[in-house]
């Protein structure tokens, strides 16, 4: 029995739809599936986990990526309190931004435009950046922390 590539899309587009729509008293789809909160025009997973199953840098963006969606990005102040909001970790919580041939990137692929936004700004390859008590900080990508996921809300 083989099965064809459009049903296999059509059987993924149900599955997604599904996960924003089923199970919702109202009736109706939310911008967000279950367990990701909603601050416009995102929808973030805050990954507050527990040792041992917290996770490197690596890991975290491919759990984030394994949701159809990337370690956290903030490219403006709105981006960067939805971020601070919710991270109540005592850890701090890993965020898409990493250093690549000694500059800051983002997951995006986009450079860091402020860098008075991270402490210890003096890019290192190796590092990872970690939202703690309201600042970005650097850390060697190899530990293990908890994780912020983003992705586009869906429009509803």
């Amino acid at each position: 029995m083989t099965t064809n590539w459009n049903e296999l899309n059509v059987s993924r587009a149900q599955w997604s739809i599904d996960s924003y729509c089923l199970g919702n008293d109202d009736k109706k789809c939310q911008p967000c599936q279950k367990g990701w909160l909603l601050t416009e025009p995102s929808c973030y997973a805050y990954n507050n986990v527990q040792p041992p199953n917290r996770k490197t840098w690596e890991e975290a963006q491919e759990d984030c990526s394994g949701k159809n969606s990337d370690l956290a990005v903030a490219h403006n102040s709105e981006e960067k309190e939805a971020i601070n909001t919710n991270s109540f970790g005592y850890r701090g919580f890993w965020i898409g931004l990493r250093v690549e041939d000694g500059e800051w990137k983002w997951v995006d692929g986009s450079d860091l435009t402020d860098s008075s936004w991270i402490a210890a700004p003096d890019p290192v390859d190796g590092r990872c950046a970690v939202f703690y008590k309201g600042k970005w900080v650097s850390m060697r990508c190899g530990e293990k922390r908890q994780w912020i996921c983003q992705k586009k809300a869906l429009s509803v």
